[in-house]
């Protein structure tokens, strides 16, 4: 039985968490399964890197913050009993030197920003690969890192780069033939066809995982966190969210879309095309169950999985009696916003045409609002379409769940208990897959309306 074991910056805080990682390890391997080893960058460190590199680009000091770096992962090592002269210090001096050079060249395109800052936040992982290698090797288990770089081929869509599958199964498959020592993996991290570092976006050690463990045919991947699962609500607005034991790909992709930070969303597409389960568990609370991710689940008459939410997020609202039957207005609209780059999170309409309206983050809000003023310069001069409204302060809220396809007056339930609330709905939409109603209220409501509908929804569960 192979298993992919994946530890996010939360199970690698401090000394006592790595060793409580490779004490997790052990009894994996211990239980006869073939283990394959998946590493974040410790808790705090990435975005301990973005600073230091907002500070280079400006041209600013980064010794300070640079030095803060040093120290976390140098306790670490001390703490762990290992080399003084351990390997590390040499990605330190690596590291400097990336900055040095940025500091004096200071790149000022936004590409090559992009592709210097990849190279930037690929440190945080190689550095706490290196350490759980060097710690599992001490305490006799034979160890080797691999930099995901060597093996995962991506685009060169920095940030959030785009992974060509097969060409990387094909790579790791090779890779891996013959390889005796147990793999500890850099997540995040790919390379670009130029021999460039890439990132897989944010939390993407999820998905590097699912890749391994596509490319890999494994049994199960496991994604060790801080929590026990995926909760039926956001712990920090529902005080009685309590972990899902089991729940499809789909939803779990629909929760995490709509905000839930336990899973990283791409990391389904792997895992779904192979139908490998993945399982969410608690790096200090092993023993627990966890959430469990598959193909299908029984539904035991339960008609929702769980609430997700975003919170800040901006509405505009597109509107006129211009609007109504004239063919393209829709696709127009979305391609001025996608050739911007600009991700919609959810999108409302009328019968009638007269009035659209979708939600995006706020600091996209200007660059919208451009393109939309250019593409519809005309009917907006005619006033054919009325001036776009922007709303902010706003929350989006997800209701996900499998047995929603076949409940009647779900939809009733939900906006009667925002009703019995006092709670305003600025906007509606249904995923054609009937699996999830999303809607808008203001920030200062969204609080109220997942505790009067976590409530309803799992009163049974939670009784």
């Amino acid at each position: 039985m192979k298993k992919i074991l994946k530890f996010g910056g939360s199970s690698l805080a401090d000394a006592d968490s790595i060793m409580q990682v490779a004490s997790i390890i052990k009894q994996t391997l211990q239980s006869g399964a073939e283990v394959y080893v998946v590493v974040s960058a410790m808790a705090g460190v990435t975005d301990k890197l973005t600073g230091i590199g907002k500070d280079a680009m400006k041209g600013g000091s980064t010794e300070d913050k640079l030095g803060e770096l040093i120290d976390i992962h140098e306790d670490v090592i001390l703490r762990l009993g290992l080399d003084s002269d351990f390997e590390l210090v040499r990605s330190f001096g690596n590291l400097s030197t990336l900055l040095s050079e940025t500091i004096n060249q200071c790149p000022g395109a936004t590409d090559d920003f992009a592709m210097w800052n990849d190279e930037l936040l690929s440190f945080g992982e190689r550095l706490s690969a290196r350490i759980i290698t060097a710690y599992l090797n001490k305490t006799g288990k034979e160890a080797e890192t691999l930099d995901a770089r060597e093996v995962i081929l991506t685009d060169t869509n920095y940030g959030n780069a785009y992974v060509y599958y097969q060409k990387s199964y094909d790579r790791i498959r090779v890779y891996m033939m013959n390889r005796e020592k147990l793999q500890v993996i850099t997540g995040f991290l790919g390379s670009t066809e130029y021999g460039t570092t890439s990132t897989l976006g944010r939390s993407g050690s999820d998905y590097t995982a699912s890749i391994f463990g596509a490319a890999l045919n494994v049994s199960e991947i496991q994604i060790w966190t801080d929590v026990d699962g995926i909760l039926t609500a956001n712990p920090g607005l529902v005080d009685d969210a309590i972990s899902i034991p089991q729940l499809t790909y789909e939803e779990a992709m629909e929760l995490a879309h709509a905000g839930a930070k336990v899973i990283f969303p791409p990391t389904m597409i792997p895992a779904l095309y192979k139908q490998i389960p993945i399982v969410i568990k608690n790096t200090f609370n092993p023993s627990a169950p966890g959430s469990r991710i598959g193909q299908d689940r029984v539904l035991n008459g339960a008609i929702t999985v769980g609430l997700s939410s975003v919170s800040h997020v901006s509405l505009i609202r597109l509107q006129g009696a211009g609007m109504v039957g004239v063919k393209g207005i829709n696709a127009r609209l979305f391609t001025c916003l996608a050739e911007k780059g600009i991700s919609v999170m959810l999108v409302s309409q009328a019968f009638s045409e007269h009035s659209t309206c979708f939600a995006l983050n706020p600091s996209e809000i200007e660059l919208a609002l451009a393109a939309i003023e250019a593409e519809f310069e005309n009917e907006l001069s005619l006033k054919y379409i009325d001036k776009i409204r922007v709303e902010s302060d706003l929350s989006l809220v997800a209701v996900v769940g499998e047995g929603m396809q076949t409940t009647p007056g779900i939809a009733g339930i939900i906006f009667e208990e925002l009703g019995k609330a006092m709670i305003n709905v600025e906007a509606i939409a249904q995923g054609s897959s009937r699996r999830n109603i999303s809607f808008i209220v203001r920030d200062q409501d969204v609080q109220t309306a997942i505790r009067a509908l976590h409530k309803r929804l799992f009163e049974r569960k939670t009784a």
